[in-house]
């Protein structure tokens, strides 16, 4: 990455690829601190670490006030599995705001380049030619023929235009002449394509007069542009044809002064956003930016449309520097203040910001906010956003701006430890109704709780915390039995969070050994609880597996009963020698041993985030390996269950050499110890005659 250093005139360097978009992680940090780029860890709050066009789309709907009409949470074909409400990507963001259908060039085959109006522009001129009465029937039979003809080498890679014949009134050798002016301009002929479309801008015809001065500019901008791109699509600014985009400005220029409200004029203004690109101008582009982001209605998709496109031509490129206008400079400097990664650019300094402060004119709300989160992300100064930002938590409603402001204020008291955290958060929470932005509040109370030693508020009756995922994670990891018990025959919750309480209930209860407790709350396992899917991730999966404790797989060659039977002989005897060693077989054979307590800490959420404080559960879990070694070092235990104790201890370091069996490491010399003792003791095991190596 490129950071470009200084400033001008209030301007922001910005990195060249320290962008917005791109197919990183999808695994976003449960907690509000957000400070690295993660495509889906993008929240309702305006932080660091949120795409840039996020950010910046939620600034162009705050300048506007732009209502939540319409609003809702991403359907299935949107919805990415692990986000809850709380996370979202931008292609999620776009499709909860703006709930259409794909735009039409999406499917055309000729996006992106020049032929991309080769069919509106024939039923275009086909509508024309058919208005025009003063053009012979036969003559508009020949012409819309030669039309269908015009641009095969779109499609064919060779020209089939063959140009009509007969035709003898004058406003039908205009619109001839505007068919051979039109092949010009698709097969790459642009001085004949320029002088066809000139001759016709004084056409009676007004669809004739009107499009030939709006190609005049396009001829222009495409004969300017044509070799500054090679086959693949790279760009090389140095081969642009200056003198024919300075001629391509001015004929757009010129069709916007006789056409201002004309059928091309949206189309006009964007490519005059092209040549200022194309020419280098950042500056004017930069202005032309921010004068579009004030003028495009952000309750209509077009603004989404233009958060990218300034995403791409300026905000994460070297024409940043040019940036003066509040809201891109803000997100701009929002994304400066990203994690540093070694040898990486510093963030943004306060003395730049501080210097940008003109720019800002009018704009003190989203300035205080700027520096507040530079006092927060880079200083690591809470006092200093509390003095930035006023308390103004009892709002009945809330723009983007001025959420993040107080949710920024939260996370403030948060890191102070101020005692009245909880309430500024419940008081919050009355006005959270913009897009996603309750579930933040939610985030920050739940994790507020979980620390305070109050997690059981999170669910009693009257919690105001309904979002599904954060409930979730707050019971697999950190629940003690009685909350999970309750949980799981709470019927007002939903079928998976009552599912996931008891299916963490009951592996708890055996990895804790409260066998009896296991017991009894398998009882709650109803006849339709599934057994399928595996437990590659409880929150995100369809259905929580909770039928493996009826209906798993309990042996493969070892004889083991059921598990209820399992659990039940550990209830008279915990150190049962054959039950113990039938439970260890349902870890191993389930998918047990790398999950849930018995996974690893990397696994776990960390101490920062939800979720991240110990377990409420009593004891210490037991992990099957520690099975094994109780029974090899107990003299009492011979035969088979010795010989299989000794046969699975191996096996735990099959084949990586890596203990796989949750328990402490011994070395490879114990190992080989056991490998000689299984077969020197027990020879005629069947344990000891199937191994032939230790790891």
């Amino acid at each position: 990455m490129a950071w470009l250093a200084g400033t001008l005139l209030g301007a922001i360097a910005l990195p060249q690829a320290a962008g917005a978009s791109g197919d990183f992680g999808c695994d976003p940090a449960w907690r509000l601190f957000n400070r690295e780029f993660n495509r889906c860890s993008n929240t309702a709050l305006l932080s660091p670490g949120n795409d840039t066009r996020v950010n910046l789309l939620f600034l162009a709907r705050d300048r506007q006030a732009a209502p939540a009409t319409g609003f809702a949470y991403p359907g299935e074909s949107l919805a990415e599995p692990g986000l809850g409400h709380n996370f979202f990507s931008w292609r999620m963001l776009r499709g909860s705001l703006y709930p259409q259908p794909e735009a039409a060039d999406d499917d055309n085959p000729h996006y992106g380049s020049r032929c991309i109006s080769l069919a509106s522009g024939t039923s275009a001129f086909n509508a024309a030619l058919a208005a025009n009465r003063s053009v012979p029937a036969a003559e508009r039979t020949a012409l819309t023929a030669a039309r269908a003809r015009t641009g095969l080498y779109c499609t064919e890679e060779a020209s089939g235009y063959v140009a009509p014949t007969g035709i003898a009134s004058a406003p039908g050798r205009e619109f001839a002449g505007y068919l051979d002016a039109a092949e010009g301009f698709y097969i790459e002929d642009f001085a004949r394509a320029r002088d066809g479309f000139t001759r016709l801008r004084g056409s009676k015809d007004p669809w004739l007069a009107e499009t030939a001065a709006y190609m005049v500019a396009r001829t222009e901008l495409n004969a300017a542009q044509v070799g500054a791109f090679d086959e693949y699509g790279s760009y090389d600014a140095g081969k642009v044809d200056k003198a024919a985009l300075g001629r391509a400005r001015g004929a757009f220029d010129d069709y916007l002064k006789r056409y201002a409200q004309g059928r091309y004029a949206a189309s006009a203004q964007g490519l005059i956003r092209r040549t200022l690109w194309l020419g280098g101008d950042a500056v004017g582009l930069a202005r032309e930016y921010e004068r579009m982001l004030a003028a495009t209605s952000a309750a209509t998709p077009a603004v989404a449309d233009l958060v990218q496109e300034v995403d791409n031509k300026l905000l994460t490129t070297e024409g940043g520097r040019a940036i003066d206008g509040p809201l891109m400079l803000a997100t701009a400097d929002l994304m400066m203040m990203r994690e540093s990664y070694e040898g990486g650019p510093q963030p943004i300094a306060l003395a730049q910001i501080v210097a940008q402060e003109k720019s800002f004119a009018g704009r003190a709300d989203l300035y205080g906010y700027v520096l507040a989160a530079h006092a927060f992300y880079v200083e690591k100064n809470p006092a200093k956003v509390l003095q930035l930002l006023p308390d103004d938590a009892r709002k009945p409603a809330y723009g983007p701006l001025a959420f993040s402001r107080q949710v920024l204020r939260g996370m403030a008291l948060a890191a102070k430890g101020d005692r009245n955290e909880a309430g500024f958060w419940r008081e919050l929470l009355g006005g959270a109704k913009g897009p996603y932005q309750r579930p933040v509040v939610e985030l920050a109370l739940a994790m507020n709780l979980e620390r305070t030693g109050r997690l059981a508020e999170v669910f009693g009756p009257a919690s105001p915390i309904g979002e599904t995922v954060l409930r979730e994670i707050l019971l697999q990891n950190v629940a003690g039995a009685d909350l999970l018990r309750s949980q799981a025959r709470d019927a007002r919750r939903p079928v998976h969070e009552r599912d996931l309480a008891l299916f963490t209930l009951l592996h708890k209860e055996l990895a804790y050994g409260d066998y009896a407790a296991f017991v009894s709350d398998s009882a709650m396992l109803g006849a339709s609880a599934s057994s399928e899917g595996g437990l590659w991730d409880l929150l995100v999966q369809d259905r929580v597996p909770a039928g493996l404790f009826r209906k798993a797989t309990w042996s493969d060659g070892y004889a083991c009963p059921a598990l209820s039977a399992t659990a039940a002989s550990l209830v008279q005897n915990p150190r049962d020698v054959k039950a113990r060693l039938c439970l260890g077989d349902f870890y191993r054979l389930n998918g047990f041993d790398d999950f849930g307590v018995f996974a690893d800490d990397a696994m776990r959420p960390k101490r920062d985030e939800l979720g991240g404080t110990p377990s409420l559960f009593v004891g210490k879990p037991t992990p099957r390996g520690d099975f094994y070694a109780q029974i090899i070092a107990d003299s009492k235990v011979g035969g088979e269950d010795k010989a299989y104790a000794l046969f699975r201890a191996i096996n735990c370091y099959a084949p990586s050499g890596g203990n796989a069996c949750g328990n402490a490491d011994v070395p490879e010399s114990q190992r080989r110890a056991w490998f000689q003792r299984l077969k020197k003791d027990y020879p005629a095991s069947p344990w000891a005659q199937k191994l032939r190596y230790y790891w």
